[in-house]
C-alpha cells in the first residue's frame, strides 16, 4: 500500500538501517484473534515491543470491538488465507509504502523456513509501523471532533494498521483483485473504524467539519 506522494528510490536504500536491525536481532510474537481468523507472527526489531504490542491490540481485540457492518466485507478474506501470516514491522519501509504483500516465492527465510518445518503454506506481509502512524488519509476529521491530535493519535493507529494490514490481506486472498479495489475498500474502513472508535472512546463524532460563513 503505496502512502500518497511516496516516491521512488534511486539506489539501494536502507543499508545503515538493515545492518543495524541485523546487529540487534529481532523478535516474535505469535498474535491469536477470532474464530477462523489466521494467526499472525509479528516479527520485529528489538527494541520496538510497544510497536509489536499495539499491532497485537488491534488485530486481538480492536478489529472483534468493531461492529460487522464495518468488518463483514473482510470475512471473505479467512478462508481464502494460510492458518498463519508472518508480518514482518520496521519503522519505515524505503520506497515510502506502508506495507507491501509478498507474492509466493517472495517471502523472507523465516516464513520459508516456518512453512518447511509445519508442512504448510504461511503468508507474508510487511508493516511500515511509524509511517502508518504518520498517514493522515483525513488530515481534517480532528476538526469534526473538537479533540486534542493527542487523544485522537491513539485511535488512529488503531483503525489505520488495521486498514493497512487487511489492504495487504486481502492482496493475498484475492491476488487477481486491482489495487484501486482493494484500496477503496481500505479507506472505507479506515473512515468507518474511526467513527466507531472515537464515538465510542470520546463519545464525539467524528468527520469533516465546515465552518458556516460568518
Amino acid at each position: 500500500m503505496r502512502r500518497a506522494g511516496a516516491g521512488k528510490a534511486i539506489h539501494p536504500p536502507g543499508l545503515l538501517s538493515r545492518l543495524l536491525e541485523w546487529l540487534r536481532g529481532r523478535r516474535q510474537r505469535l498474535v491469536r484473534a477470532g474464530e477462523g481468523m489466521p494467526l499472525l507472527l509479528l516479527s520485529y526489531p528489538a527494541g520496538s515491543e510497544s510497536a509489536a504490542g499495539l499491532v497485537e491490540t488491534a488485530y486481538s481485540r480492536t478489529l472483534g470491538g468493531i461492529s460487522p457492518q464495518v468488518r463483514g466485507p473482510y470475512q471473505e478474506l479467512w478462508p481464502a488465507l494460510p492458518a498463519l501470516v508472518v508480518v514482518l514491522l520496521r519503522p519505515r519501509n524505503p520506497c515510502g509504502c506502508l506495507g507491501h504483500h509478498h507474492p509466493a516465492g517472495t517471502e523472507s527465510r523465516l516464513a520459508r523456513r516456518l512453512a518447511a518445518d509445519l508442512g504448510h503454506a504461511v503468508a507474508e506481509i510487511d508493516l511500515a509501523y511509524q509511517a502508518i502512524e504518520d498517514w493522515q488519509p483525513e488530515p481534517l476529521a480532528s476538526l469534526g471532533v473538537g479533540a486534542a491530535p493527542a487523544r485522537l493519535r491513539p485511535l488512529h493507529f488503531q483503525a489505520a494498521v488495521l486498514a493497512v494490514l487487511l489492504h495487504e490481506m486481502e492482496h493475498l486472498a484475492f491476488p487477481q483483485r486491482g489495487e484501486r479495489q482493494i484500496l477503496a475498500r481500505s479507506r472505507e474502513f479506515y473512515a468507518q473504524a474511526m467513527r466507531e472508535l472515537v464515538s465510542g472512546e470520546l463519545g464525539r463524532d467524528y468527520g469533516m467539519a465546515w465552518s458556516r460563513p460568518p
